[in-house]
């Protein structure tokens, strides 16, 4: 594990695990890997208070490496999160994805990605890879898991 990995959680409501399976996905949940210490790792991720440093808790989690970043320092990283840091979680984008993707796979339309200042986890992962220097997916695409897991940039570790 180091600085800049991502991981992704397996769904655990119904809910979750239900729009997994519609998906495709294996995942639900995810953040980056800031720091390690003494009590173990320090993530930022997009909790429903919104943008967070956190403590790594996940008993069972898929790692991510993103194939073309470049080392990275935990200040880097800190400092870009405290950019973001008083951003809120968005919880319209559920919405907003599952219209678009509804459209998308069922009459063929794709709709314009409102981007605003807010941000669930999986916009968060993409935001921040984009700071670091990394497009993990096609600005015309909602974040969702089945799109991070299969992103060309992420290597599954």
């Amino acid at each position: 594990m180091k600085t800049g990995y991502l991981f992704a959680i397996p769904p655990g409501q119904w809910w979750a695990k239900w729009i997994c399976k519609i998906l495709d996905a294996k995942t639900f949940h995810w953040g980056m890997l800031v720091k390690e210490d003494k009590d173990g790792w320090i993530i930022t991720e997009s909790t429903q208070s919104g943008v967070a440093l956190t403590r790594f808790v996940y008993p069972e989690y898929f790692l991510y490496q993103i194939k073309e970043l470049k080392p990275i320092s935990s200040d880097r990283l800190i400092s870009i999160i405290s950019y973001y840091g008083d951003c809120p979680y968005d919880w319209k984008v559920y919405f907003q994805s599952a219209i678009w993707w509804l459209l998308k796979h069922y009459l063929g339309k794709v709709i314009p990605v409102v981007k605003d200042r807010e941000y669930h986890c999986q916009e968060w992962i993409c935001l921040l890879a984009c700071e670091l220097g990394v497009k993990l997916i096609p600005d015309d695409e909602y974040p969702m898991c089945k799109n991070l897991e299969e992103s060309p940039f992420l290597e599954e570790i």
